[in-house]
């Protein structure tokens, strides 16, 4: 009597966009990945202080230029960064359009945005009552803000869920979108991490630096992946697949 062992397969990348420093769109980062050209240009000055003097910013991205004006009065910085990227996938030639239960997205981010959450406390401080502030702003200092906003833009039904594991979020969340599609909980997940630039990240970077970290270009962008089960996926449209997924934390001796 014998056996045969069948592998059980991971999931399939079968497309990616970006936003980043390098412009709007996977053909915009990987020309400017290709060219190796750096993306670090002087803080402009003129708005709030902030502790670096180079920064790597999606300048591109100007929301209400690439998203238009309805629904983004209010939006945040990290949330225009979310929205252009998926938009890349399940409206653009990435791909034909997504949308439904069956779709989930897993968004990895470090806080959310800092600022929006720095603002909404500064207003409750500095106006005569605490309760004195622009609504329309709340849901921005709430950490699921972009993934939200993201499902309710495109239609995504499915599971919508924000990690948060400061570095690794982005490994962390490719880990949860490979557990959605092996329980069956979607039949796509759109899988992510997306951090802003702003003066309160900014800071919060700056004090909490290492004496070997004094270098570092902070920077601002999103990546997302749209993953499928292998055997969803056509011959030659899968780009790569998953065999696993792995992140720890070192300790101070590595």
């Amino acid at each position: 009597m014998s056996t045969t062992a069948t592998a059980t397969r991971g999931p399939v990348i079968a497309g990616w966009s970006a936003v980043s420093p390098y412009g709007i769109g996977r053909d915009a980062f990987v020309e400017g990945t290709r060219s190796g050209r750096s993306t670090a240009t002087a803080s402009e000055p003129g708005g709030e202080p902030v502790p670096d003097e180079r920064v790597c910013l999606a300048r591109d991205l100007v929301i209400k230029e690439v998203l238009g004006r309805k629904g983004t009065r209010s939006m945040d910085r990290v949330t225009g960064l979310a929205v252009a990227t998926v938009r890349e996938l399940v409206t653009g030639e990435e791909g034909a359009a997504e949308s439904g239960a069956d779709v989930a997205l897993v968004l990895g981010t470090t806080t959310g945005s800092a600022q929006s959450m720095m603002d909404i406390t500064r207003d409750t401080l500095i106006h005569e009552k605490p309760f004195y502030i622009d609504p329309s702003h709340i849901p921005n200092a709430i950490m699921n803000c972009p993934a939200g906003q993201c499902a309710i833009w495109y239609g995504l039904k499915g599971p919508n869920t924000t990690v948060a594991a400061g570095r690794s979020s982005g490994l962390i969340a490719l880990n949860y979108a490979r557990r959605l599609l092996a329980s069956g909980r979607a039949m796509t997940v759109l899988c992510g991490a997306v951090e802003e630039y702003s003066p309160a990240r900014a800071w919060l970077e700056w004090h909490t630096r290492g004496e070997d970290e004094t270098g570092v270009v902070l920077g601002e962008g999103c990546a997302v992946l749209r993953l499928r089960p292998a055997e969803a996926v056509a011959d030659g449209e899968g780009l790569a697949e998953v065999l696993a997924v792995e992140a720890g934390v070192a300790g101070p001796d590595g």
